[in-house]
């Protein structure tokens, strides 16, 4: 079976949420080119689906902003400010120095 075909065989929403869930370990890493290759594939699979490219958006815009490349995650905040969308209200959780935190994200 080649590689498209598998596509077309997993649930859309299933599939977004493993590709988010990949994302965000690329977050995780801080790994900025795998970060970028999911991000640009979901945009690719998924364009009519704002509200889980809005998520995959700020999860980027936070990979370039832990490595220090405020400008890439400048203009990634920008382009979704301009564009209008709306950051959905969602729980964050991290770990700092042994400790799990979490936080509401409005």
């Amino acid at each position: 079976m080649k590689k498209d075909d598998c596509y077309g065989k997993i649930n859309s929403n299933l599939f977004i949420c493993i590709l988010v869930a990949l994302l965000s370990g690329a977050r995780n890493e801080k790994n900025s080119s795998l970060a970028a290759l999911v991000f640009d594939r979901m945009k690719q699979l998924f364009p009519d689906l704002p509200k889980s490219l809005t998520s995959a958006s700020v999860l980027l815009a936070n990979v370039y902003g832990a490595l220090g490349e405020l400008e890439k995650a400048s203009d990634i905040r920008y382009k979704l400010i301009k564009s209008g969308v709306k950051k959905q209200i969602g729980i964050s959780s991290t770990v700092l120095n042994g400790r799990f935190y979490v936080s509401l994200e409005l």
